[in-house]
């Protein structure tokens, strides 16, 4: 799988929202979806995930705000 025209995008403030678009394609180039037309919303998006999914991913997430935090970077 290739994503092809990819952009991601930061929502205008007060909005904490970003934005992928693009098109998605298998390993020969056939299309295989996109992102729509105006774009996914990383919000909506996760919201809608399962919760195992969204487990694993804050798992992974935690490390790198443990860095931030110990290094005196996180905001």
């Amino acid at each position: 799988m290739t994503l092809q025209n990819v952009q991601i995008v930061k929502e205008p403030a007060p909005s904490t929202d970003w934005r992928v678009y693009g098109d998605i394609q298998d390993d020969e180039g056939n299309p295989l979806g996109n992102f729509g037309i105006n774009g996914t919303s990383i919000n909506e998006w996760w919201v809608t995930q399962d919760e195992i999914f969204q487990q694993r991913i804050v798992s992974m997430f935690q490390l790198v705000m443990a860095e931030q935090i110990a290094n005196g970077t996180a905001e």
